[in-house]
């Protein structure tokens, strides 16, 4: 179970970012092509926003006193095979950190209508994290 101040505080801040990336990403696709500074911008919002995920599912982990994950998005699998998860959700968060990894390992070359797409679904499946690690630390 991650503390409740920890998961309060990291979530706030997660959230001020999916709606920063929302806020962004609502200009049409070719605004976001004419306009780099915002599609980067909400990119690396998501990007934030994935890593504080990362980061609350490592504190959830450790917290518990469970062995840690080889990877970042093994660490969801530790929370799915512990319970603490769905393993649908899981497997949600292995893909968002795969965006993650497309951001931070290609950032020059980010397709930033690829991530346009797929962000809707990124970010509701962040949100029903934040929700699981809420419920948790009030537990």
């Amino acid at each position: 179970m991650v503390r409740a101040e920890v998961a309060g505080q990291k979530i706030a801040k997660a959230e001020a970012w999916l709606r920063d990336v929302e806020e962004l990403l609502a200009a049409t696709p070719e605004t976001l092509l004419e306009d780099a500074r915002r599609a980067d911008l909400a990119a690396f919002y998501l990007f934030l926003a994935i890593q504080e995920a990362i980061d609350l599912a490592a504190h959830w982990i450790a917290d518990a006193g469970w062995p840690p994950a080889d990877d970042e998005g093994s660490t969801f699998d530790v929370l799915a095979d512990r319970g603490g998860i769905t393993p649908e959700l899981a497997s949600g968060m292995r893909a968002i950190v795969r965006v993650r990894n497309r951001i931070a390992h290609g950032y020059a070359s980010v397709d930033h209508q690829r991530i346009r797409a797929e962000a809707p679904a990124g970010i509701a499946t962040l949100r029903e994290l934040f929700a699981a690690v809420a419920a948790a630390s009030r537990a």
